[in-house]
């Protein structure tokens, strides 16, 4: 069974989807258009299993689908706006609680909410934002919650460093993102852009159509492992389709994936469905550490692949561990990047990856391909109780690695003329 509650402690005054949400209004236009692009995680929560998977030794359990976004109850009491005019004015007061009633909001710019204002939209997806939102600022102690918006915007001159949604400075600390879809009608670079981390709570989330990342959470700012760096809350139930540049792959590595994470998460990343990016799935980077990542349904397969990576794991990600998931269409399941010829600067560290498969199949980028591939300078990495099937070069390839690998209790159903594990380069 899939989890239909999420534990939402980080700030007490939103509580929890509620057992039997609130009745919605009949569907607007803008309703049904966000029915339209939860329809496959819909059905998925439906039966409330994403993909049933047999590890090695033959142990079966389950990836989970994602929760869709939630009805819940708005606040009582709450400025309720039903215009552009009338939001930009309630955001340029004090911190409050402000209902969008269903309709469309544009404006010539984005707009803007440096005093922690609480949004919610009346109905479900009712309220649709073709202009972007920043939350955030130079003082203020955080604490903003948007829930319940459509973001829709096709203009890239209507948002801020490139997110339809963005975060900076102590006001944007503590945000939770909740019950949210963006589309950014493959022009508009990021969906969710947290420039500051701490606190965020990312937590049913719908995102399609973008060029860089759907979510980016990194202050970009490396720090020795332990060292004082902004930690986020949550990420979980996050759907992903469709993260491309024209043509696909020409970032050349600097954009182009699904998820984008630079900082420890103290809850984990749990439930991501990722579709059609053209580079990787997940990206690990900066202070990547400590996190679990969990209940992963990846298909690199689209037909816009170009690197066909599930996830990347770069400098620096420490002591994480992958659970619980099923990783298809790509050339390598999981790429640890190498040293830079640097010793002692491998970009992964103590990594386990466990209870998973990684499956070839629907790839159509050219080149050796491995289940993981572990480059040089990757240090003491556990991979157990992983099927790996139809690669074409290894399951698992570990170049010059340091430290003391394990690797145990892993099937391999392979393409000739591949080799379960190899000590060579991909």
């Amino acid at each position: 069974m899939i989890e239909t509650t999420e534990d939402l402690s980080v700030d007490p005054s939103v509580g929890g989807p509620s057992p039997e949400p609130a009745p919605l209004a009949p569907p607007t236009a803008a309703r049904r258009r966000l029915s339209s692009w939860l329809a496959p995680i819909l059905l998925a929560a439906a039966v409330g299993v994403g993909v049933w998977l047999t590890a090695g030794g033959g142990s079966q359990h389950t990836v989970s689908a994602p929760v869709p976004p939630s009805g819940y109850e708005v606040p009582e009491g709450a400025t309720v706006v039903s215009n552009s005019a009338q939001l930009i004015a309630a955001l340029a007061g004090p911190q409050a609680d402000i209902v969008l009633a269903d309709g469309t909001y544009d404006a010539p710019t984005y707009f803007a909410d440096s005093n922690g204002s609480r949004l919610y939209a009346q109905n479900l997806g009712g309220a649709v934002l073709t202009a972007g939102l920043v939350v955030g600022g130079n003082s203020g102690s955080g604490g903003a919650i948007v829930r319940g918006l459509a973001f829709d915007v096709s203009d890239p001159d209507k948002v801020f460093q490139g997110g339809e949604l963005q975060t900076w400075g102590p006001a944007g600390n503590d945000l939770q993102v909740l019950d949210c879809t963006f589309d950014g009608h493959g022009v508009i670079p990021i969906g969710l852009l947290a420039s500051t981390e701490q606190g965020l709570v990312a937590q049913r989330l719908v995102f399609s159509h973008f060029t860089d990342e759907a979510l980016r959470a990194s202050d970009d700012e490396t720090v020795a492992y332990h060292a004082a760096t902004p930690v986020i809350a949550s990420i979980s139930d996050i759907s992903i389709d469709g993260v491309t540049r024209t043509p696909p792959g020409s970032s050349n590595g600097t954009a182009e994936a699904g998820l984008f994470i630079g900082q420890p998460v103290q809850d984990g990343v749990r439930r991501i469905r990722i579709r059609d990016v053209s580079l990787s799935g997940i990206e690990t980077v900066n202070n990547s550490w400590d996190t679990t990542f969990s209940d992963l349904d990846i298909d690199m397969g689209g037909a816009d692949q170009t690197a066909g990576t599930g996830v990347y794991l770069e400098h620096f990600s420490r002591n994480d561990v992958f659970t619980d998931f099923t990783i298809t269409g790509v050339r390598t399941g999981f790429n640890g990047e190498w040293d830079d010829g640097t010793t002692g600067n491998g970009a992964m560290h103590d990594v386990t990856i466990e209870y998973g498969t990684v499956d070839s199949t629907g790839s159509t980028v050219a080149g050796h391909q491995a289940g993981v591939f572990l480059d040089q300078g990757s240090d003491s990495t556990t991979v157990r109780n992983v099927t790996f099937r139809n690669q074409n070069w290894a399951g698992i390839g570990a170049y010059l690695n340091t430290g003391s690998n394990s690797f145990g209790d892993n099937t391999f159903v392979l393409s000739p003329p591949a080799v379960d594990t190899s000590t060579g380069h991909i």
